[in-house]
């Protein structure tokens, strides 16, 4: 199994306008409205893949049986933590294919200590009996930059090991506690190495000092340009060429569930990664955000290209 912490549950609508234009009237010409969050993304890649995983996450009792429903049948275990309020909800604007999605987030509830607590100890007793543990997205309010390292840093005496995918102040002390894997995208790893990131060789230099941090895996993606993966003394370029990539949102989060399933499985580094690279283009193949077709991955397996970096 593989525990995912996606602790910041949402409700996410999706709305399709011709042109995105501020200060006026925009008519909707498509909606759909669906479970979300990060961590319910890579729960659902995982699963696809035909691997057991869990959730853990917050839930009000508006959303229990919807969140419930939703994910059971899609494979994924849910252990829910009840949020002192509503959890959020979150909405993606979507020009026509190949335009921009404009994404527009709430920040979660507020939560007091006890739900803070009882988030983290069922995160770590579900790691207990876990493959790998990860960590991903934002965290409601209340929670502290400090949140994923000290979870990352519990887990290391038992020999569990953490994935984390996160951005800023979060993903910076994160990266400090050595988990077993970070998967930042291309802006967060010029933040965290105060690099830029030109291409992938260039990429591949800022995972190998982010590794000789203390990382064993770092995996930086580059949106359509693919993602460098770095472990030892080892690093490793894939991507796929697609025709037309019309709903990249969420990418992100599918390519981290095939790569958690790709060590799962006792992968190296080239394999894993190529798994992780097919699921994210999958996801670009389905209207629903985070949500990808296994006959989708195995088909783009085999349409992945590799080359080791120097």
């Amino acid at each position: 199994m593989i525990t995912v912490g996606g602790f910041n549950s949402s409700i996410d609508r999706a709305l399709d306008v011709d042109a995105l234009v501020l200060g006026q009237v925009n008519r909707v010409r498509g909606a759909r409205r669906y479970v979300g969050g990060k961590g319910v993304h890579v729960a659902l890649t995982i699963a696809a893949l035909g691997e057991p995983a869990a959730l853990v996450g917050l839930i009000d009792e508006e959303h229990r049986r919807e969140f419930d429903d939703f994910l059971g049948a899609h494979g994924v275990t849910f252990h829910g933590i009840r949020a002192p309020g509503s959890i959020r909800s979150c909405l993606a604007l979507r020009e026509p294919f190949g335009a921009r999605t404009t994404e527009i987030l709430e920040p979660g509830p507020t939560l007091d200590e006890t739900t803070r607590g009882a988030l983290c100890e069922r995160f770590l007793a579900s790691c207990a009996e876990s493959s790998f543990g990860i960590l991903t997205g934002s965290l409601p309010p209340g929670f502290g930059a400090e949140a994923y390292a000290e979870l990352v840093a519990r887990l290391r005496p038992a020999g569990g090991r953490c994935l984390v995918d996160a951005s800023g102040e979060l993903l910076l002390q994160a990266a400090e506690a050595h988990p077993f894997l970070v998967k930042p995208n291309r802006e967060e790893a010029e933040s965290l190495s105060g690099r830029a990131i030109d291409g992938a060789r260039a990429a591949a230099g800022v995972a190998r000092e982010l590794q000789a941090g203390g990382i064993e895996v770092v995996i930086v993606s580059l949106g359509a340009a693919g993602a460098v993966a770095a472990r030892g003394g080892e690093a490793v370029h894939a991507w796929v060429e697609l025709p037309e990539a019309k709903y990249p949102v969420g990418s992100g989060d599918c390519l981290l569930g095939g790569v958690a399933v790709g060590f799962a499985r006792g992968a190296g580094l080239l394999d894993a990664l190529r798994l992780g690279v097919a699921c994210g283009a999958a996801n670009t193949l389905t209207a629903e955000t985070g949500y990808l077709r296994a006959d989708d991955v195995e088909t783009l397996r085999g349409q992945v290209q590799t080359t080791r970096l120097a």
